[in-house]
């Protein structure tokens, strides 16, 4: 009953946020900075129950963490939603410290598809029991970047 509480909850991957925008295009060594956009499906915290036989089963959701995977072997583990991005950061790299993610940039031109696996985690009472499991979603987002050029005089 647990696990159709689960469902009840139609708990989703990262709302993907990241900059450069999703259509633009990055430039190589530029930070890239990646967050996910709260709410109910996507951060948590979210509830539903589950009713079998007189039983109710009452489950509550939390993001545990969001792994991002950039395309380029780098990973990046951020238990917590992220800041978005502001022009008042610049080319500052992002932050753990700061409620921050993302990469220092990329060092190659190319198109990369940048993958967020958040996990789950489920606390769940019901019928005199309670217990806990994980579960994960994932999505994703492609990011172009490209390389600048001064041309001197």
């Amino acid at each position: 009953m647990a696990q159709e509480a689960v469902t009840k909850m139609r708990l989703l991957g990262a709302d993907v946020g990241i900059a450069p925008k999703p259509g633009g295009t990055g430039t190589v060594g530029v930070p890239v900075w990646v967050w996910n956009a709260p709410s109910p499906q996507t951060t948590g915290p979210t509830s539903a129950s589950a009713t079998a036989l007189g039983v109710t089963v009452t489950a509550t959701a939390t993001v545990a963490d969001v792994v991002w995977t950039f395309g380029n072997g780098s990973t990046v583990s951020c238990p917590f939603p992220g800041t978005p991005y502001s022009p008042a950061f610049g080319l500052t790299p992002p932050s753990k410290a700061s409620g921050q993610c993302g990469i220092a940039g990329y060092s190659r031109v190319g198109e990369y598809t940048v993958a967020a696996t958040t996990t789950w985690a489920v606390h769940w009472v019901g019928g005199g029991q309670q217990g806990d499991l994980t579960t994960t979603r994932s999505s994703q987002a492609a990011v172009r970047i490209g390389e600048l050029q001064v041309v001197g005089q």
